[in-house]
């Protein structure tokens, strides 16, 4: 027989079949971005900085009592310490409230406001989210967990430019209206076409199957190196086939996109959070949007939380932000609920398969807090979560140099979005924050 006929067309078969089985699985992390980017602005800070940073070194930590919520997904995120707000530009009347809220994402200092007769000021400039966004041609949703939206800086860290604030969403049936009224979601897999897809696999047969005769002479001819070749010529080729078999009998991850219904009856804090969080998942898996931003509570915001374990006679802002010393067990039972939520959501995107991984490996979420310790604007609180496609090492606390702004964290948050912007906010070259990316 010509052994060199039968070498060669069995090895372009074995040269076809390989590239399917790495091809792919290179093309998707060569190089790749994440798909979809969540912020997460909440308006608690923490009663001292121990009860929200952790302790211990960069890779062996323990997280705080604020953040223990998060253990099941301590591999999963960076803390990172150190970051402050500048105190300069416009400071309106609040005590930080406005000028905290309006420098957070945008790192930008505040403008006056020429039609507000408050003089709350305006954004200096874009946030983040919108600049990632617009780089990156995407969608965005703005939400805002709160009993009612008033027209204040209080509720509106995302801006579109300057004096450009991009109000949020108050109301969740507003929000699904805008995602969901005309959207149809994708069908799965018809199961008949499945059924049949899957019977062809079955029926289809090696390359090698007819050829078992030839190989059988050819083998008995070969000798030493020459038969070990063979050998592992053949190996190769049956792994190959039954790798591309599996791939292509391998059940597809059911879709994730699932329309939330449009009600939404419960009206309290914890239900328009769970509603906007939902609202949000489903945007996402639904590709409705790919950028997110959630503000949990405005700033100042007068929540009871008597569903978190904590008594006040009239809120959460006036009786124990104020009182931090006195009331510094509520502090951290409220907030440690507050990140609870966050991670609750975190988790749903790690446990929700999409491609060769899950949701959250294609998402990078940023939570993010506008007070540091009651209303300072030193240390504010900054957790990610996501690996943001290998481009961020988790399961860290990061300490940032001394004096570290937070346009450099927000720099650091454009590249691991792919978009490889010089700076942000009043200083356009501030590069990334040093150890982070």
């Amino acid at each position: 027989m010509n052994r060199r006929h039968f070498l060669f067309s069995s090895l372009s078969a074995a040269a076809l079949l390989s590239p399917v089985l790495s091809g792919r699985r290179a093309f998707a992390q060569a190089g790749a971005a994440p798909k979809r980017l969540v912020i997460w602005v909440n308006c608690g800070g923490y009663p001292s900085a121990d009860a929200f940073f952790p302790t211990g070194t960069e890779t062996n930590f323990q997280l705080s009592p604020m953040l223990s919520a998060l253990e099941p997904l301590k591999n999963e995120l960076v803390v990172v310490d150190n970051v402050n707000i500048r105190r300069s530009g416009l400071n309106p009347r609040g005590n930080e409230h406005l000028r905290s809220m309006g420098k957070v994402l945008t790192a930008k200092d505040l403008r006056p406001s020429a039609s507000n007769p408050d003089n709350e000021g305006e954004a200096g400039g874009p946030s983040v989210d919108q600049l990632i966004a617009r780089q990156l041609g995407a969608s965005t949703i703005e939400l805002l967990v709160a009993d009612r939206f008033r027209d204040s800086m209080r509720e509106q860290p995302f801006a579109t430019g300057p004096d450009q604030f991009k109000a949020p969403l108050v109301e969740p049936a507003q929000a699904w209206d805008r995602l969901f009224r005309t959207f149809q979601p994708p069908m799965g897999e018809n199961p008949t076409t499945r059924a049949q897809r899957l019977r062809r696999l079955t029926l289809k047969k090696s390359l090698l199957d007819g050829a078992l005769d030839d190989l059988g002479r050819l083998r008995r001819e070969l000798v030493g190196i020459e038969r070990l070749k063979l050998d592992i010529h053949e190996d190769s080729i049956r792994r190959a086939e039954r790798s591309v078999q599996a791939d292509l009998a391998a059940v597809p991850p059911p879709s994730s996109c699932r329309v939330p219904p449009n009600a939404f009856p419960d009206a309290s804090m914890p239900g328009r959070g769970a509603a906007h969080l939902d609202l949000t998942f489903a945007a996402l898996a639904c590709d409705r949007v790919q950028v997110a931003g959630v503000v949990w509570g405005s700033s100042g915001y007068h929540w009871r939380y008597e569903w978190a374990g904590v008594s006040v006679d009239s809120t959460i802002h006036d009786e124990v932000h104020h009182l931090p010393g006195q009331r510094r067990d509520d502090y951290i039972r409220a907030h440690r609920w507050d990140w609870g939520q966050l991670g609750a959501f975190v988790q749903r995107l790690k446990d929700t398969p999409e491609g060769d991984g899950t949701m959250l490996d294609n998402t990078l979420v940023l939570g993010i807090s506008h007070f540091g310790e009651h209303h300072d604007l030193d240390r504010i609180p900054v957790v990610l979560f996501g690996n943001a496609k290998g481009r961020l090492r988790t399961g860290r606390f990061v300490r940032a140099p001394a004096g570290t702004h937070n346009d450099r964290l927000l720099t650091s948050v454009a590249h691991l979005m792919g978009v490889p912007l010089a700076g942000v906010g009043d200083d356009l070259t501030c590069g990334v924050l040093p150890g982070l990316v």
